[in-house]
């Protein structure tokens, strides 16, 4: 018995469904508007921007709905494939490595401004140690809790603790150098350090700009990354933090311009709970064409809204 034959519930869903492709479609195809838009703070570019961050819920959304208009007619079937979009239209990942040994181990955490148990971020660590471990919403009692446990491990460290959300640090078993603070006039920090791995000079940004919740703060947070790489120069280069940005956002397509990779895939990071079911991925490591990635992974459960992530990156030249 077809759906026509039997009319009901099941009927009305599968003639709603239909109407709601549209919108759907649409969501999916934000990602390519951002890449042909120019950069712009204006309002436009702001909510197209916003409603793009969700693909991971416009892609199972569509491949659901075309399933229902299926029930219909099964040329519905040929529409499924377009779910798989995200796929190609997220900012370009960082090529993978052919193999060898690892040259740095970054982390990105953001430890939440109101968490003062350092605990489980450290017992990660020591359990799936990094070299630099860069830090967001870092607050005075967990920055001084955190040095306090931490004792002779990563002990290099720059923290800059504050009362808002936007206290930045990097603790690193490699010494830091040239560390600069770059404040805006909104109180957002960007923390650059250099760093020498194997011999060879690299510059590391932890940075955690504003959430993009008027198109002024999504004109900085795009500006911000954009940045970040010429103030690096020629120096490889890496960026890790809560970026308030997912792989189809103007931000994360602007740093792929300047020649940031993302590392990590599609895995969402926030919010936390559930491991990121019903979350997007906003925290990330990007890198210049200097590195490949190795094994990238989501930590655990710090006591944050924020999954961690690792990134182990290798020279692109192959050099140790």
């Amino acid at each position: 018995m077809t759906v026509a034959e039997h009319p009901g519930r099941l009927g009305r869903l599968v003639a709603r469904a239909r109407w709601w492709l549209l919108p759907c479609g649409l969501g999916l195809a934000l990602p390519l508007l951002n890449r042909l838009l120019p950069p712009s703070a204006n309002a436009f570019a702001w909510l197209i921007d916003l409603a793009a961050h969700w693909q991971l819920l416009y892609s199972p959304l569509w491949l659901a709905l075309c399933l229902l208009c299926a029930i219909r007619s099964r040329r519905w079937l040929l529409l499924t494939p377009f779910a798989l979009l995200p796929l190609w239209s997220a900012s370009a990942r960082l090529p993978s490595s052919d193999g060898g040994a690892t040259a740095l181990v970054v982390v990105a955490a953001n430890v939440h401004a109101g968490n003062r148990d350092p605990s489980p971020l450290i017992a990660w660590l020591r359990a799936q140690p990094a070299d630099v471990v860069a830090i967001s919403e870092l607050s005075a009692p967990y920055a001084e809790a955190l040095s306090h446990a931490l004792g002779d491990d990563y002990r290099y460290r720059e923290l800059h603790p504050r009362q808002s959300p936007f206290g930045i640090g990097i603790v690193s078993r490699l010494p830091l150098r040239n560390a600069a603070r770059i404040d805006d006039t909104g109180g957002v920090q960007t923390l650059l350090v250099d760093v020498d791995v194997n011999g060879r000079p690299a510059r590391i940004a932890a940075a955690h700009p504003m959430p993009p919740l008027a198109p002024e703060w999504h004109g900085k947070r795009d500006g911000l990354l954009a940045s970040i790489p010429m103030q690096a120069g020629p120096l490889p280069s890496i960026v890790a933090g809560d970026l308030n940005a997912t792989p189809w956002s103007t931000a994360l397509i602007g740093a792929e311009r300047q020649g940031l990779l993302r590392t990590a895939g599609f895995a969402p990071t926030w919010p936390g709970s559930g491991r990121g079911a019903l979350g997007i991925p906003i925290d990330h490591v990007l890198a210049s064409r200097h590195w490949r990635r190795g094994l990238t992974s989501r930590g655990p459960d710090i006591g944050s809204d924020h999954l961690p992530i690792r990134v182990a990156l290798h020279w692109a030249d192959g050099r140790q």
